[in-house]
């Protein structure tokens, strides 16, 4: 029989194993596990690895060692308008597996002791995590249209992605038993990528088009965030500023390869890149009682003219002129002002087993499509969540799943050479597994698994 240690054993086994899953998107990929299908709530209440990202102040309230969250599988449905010609829509289905979250929490010696034995003023804890906070990847490659006969035939290859990874310690100390401040110091990691291959020729062989385009970035910075919380009986109250990113290093690379009416461009060049966050405030209220919890939380994020920003220096060559010049091109994508709510509760049928749910949105900072834009896509999303929670001494255990419905715009290759948007919608599903143990239980684990290993063998 497989108890909740076991289980959070093997969860931090397979996290410590496994790789994790938008650009302008806050909340494209889930965080920790309670947080995640509790529609993303935590910033008054976290308990588990979303409470350094959400809010440092709430590490103080997490009482277990180890949180892990595994969001092991994902099916997507994505749906885009007049990819290759008016009314010539395509449909793409896909599915991943992909990680999330993973923290350490260590109890540091108390600041002080208070007269009231149940206080909890002067309780100090550390934190250190990893995961990705933001993920997006699309992928249509080896596909090919014909328009009409005689008409043109089309062909087009485009994959692009976009990730966003941190990992650094938070601190959190309860200053007495109402309030508690945190910090978290965290360095981010973001990568890019992007590339089109697209053609097209008349049937009758008068005209033909062919379009290549490839990007891709990586930048190294570092983000801080501060947060607070006030506990007054059964409300909660918590609020969070995240620093924009300070960008470190970074660097990038563009090539595109162009053949229209007879001309052709080519252009290859490398230079600096970042892919920043902007400012960020959060504010959450909760109300916590002996039967369950219930948060919701609102988030603004500032506007950056220069969120993502891509700056090349190279050669550029055009012909049937055949110059051959040095050039620089700046692909630049701004991120507008944004606000996203969220409402969860968790309610708990028995003192073991608990119901959680939740809603949030995740509308895209991306301020508009241009062709000179880094970003892909901008595209919006209600989120839904449902799950259910396993509770013991050894740890807590929570299955569940967070749907997705989408909807906004994309790059288009229909008319390459000339970029423009085209509608999407889509829809689906992420399944989380969670789990939250500590050292001792991990231990009692190892040496019940080591006695079932080792026992002897009855004779037959």
């Amino acid at each position: 029989m497989i108890t909740a240690r076991r289980l959070a054993v093997a969860l931090s086994i397979v996290s410590l194993a496994s790789s994790a899953r938008a650009q302008g998107n806050y909340r494209s990929a889930a965080l920790g596990g309670r947080s995640a299908l509790m529609g993303d709530t935590g910033i008054a209440l976290g308990t588990d690895g979303a409470a350094p990202l959400l809010n440092p102040a709430t590490v103080v309230r997490v009482e277990s060692t180890l949180a892990a969250s595994v969001s092991f599988l994902t099916v997507d449905i994505l749906h885009a308008s007049s990819w290759y010609a008016p009314n010539a829509d395509i449909t793409r289905v896909s599915g991943n597996a992909i990680p999330s979250t993973f923290c350490l929490f260590f109890d540091l010696p108390r600041i002080k002791q208070p007269e009231d034995k149940e206080s909890r003023a002067g309780l100090e804890k550390l934190a250190t995590c990893f995961g990705t906070t933001e993920l997006q990847s699309f992928d249509w490659v080896g596909q090919g249209f014909q328009t009409g006969t005689p008409g043109t035939i089309s062909t087009s290859s485009v994959r692009w992605g976009w990730q966003r990874f941190v990992i650094g310690p938070s601190y959190a100390v309860n200053v007495t038993h109402a309030l508690a401040l945190g910090a978290s110091l965290h360095g981010a990691f973001t990568n890019f990528s992007s590339f089109a291959s697209v053609g097209s020729i008349a049937t009758d062989g008068t005209a033909s088009n062919v379009f290549q385009d490839g990007a891709s970035g990586s930048d190294f910075g570092l983000t801080t965030t501060l947060g607070a919380t006030l506990n007054l009986a059964h409300v909660a109250i918590g609020a969070s500023v995240q620093s924009p990113d300070i960008s470190i290093y970074g660097h990038g690379n563009l090539s595109n390869y162009v053949v229209t009416n007879g001309a052709t461009n080519v252009y290859f060049g490398q230079g600096g890149f970042h892919g920043r966050e902007p400012a960020r405030f959060g504010l959450g209220l909760a109300y916590d009682w002996s039967r369950g919890t219930v948060e919701i939380d609102g988030q603004l994020a500032l506007a950056d003219g220069h969120a993502v920003e891509l700056d090349t220096t190279g050669t550029q060559l055009t012909t049937p002129a055949t110059t051959i010049t040095n050039a620089q091109v700046v692909r630049t994508t701004r991120f507008q002002p944004t606000v996203n709510v969220a409402v969860g509760a968790e309610l708990f049928v028995r003192p073991s087993l608990s119901i959680l749910a939740g809603f949030a949105t995740d509308f895209s900072a991306v301020d508009g499509l241009v062709p000179n834009s880094v970003a892909p896509a901008q595209t919006n999303r209600l989120l839904a969540s449902f799950g259910i929670g396993s509770h013991g001494d050894a740890g807590t255990v929570i299955i569940g799943a967070q749907a997705y419905y989408a909807w906004g715009s994309m790059q288009g290759y229909a008319s390459a050479p000339t970029v423009a948007p085209v509608n999407v919608a889509g829809t689906g599903v992420l399944f989380v597994l969670a789990g939250a143990t500590n050292f001792k239980s991990i231990q009692r684990a190892v040496d019940d698994m080591r006695r079932f290993v080792t026992r002897p063998q009855r004779p037959r």
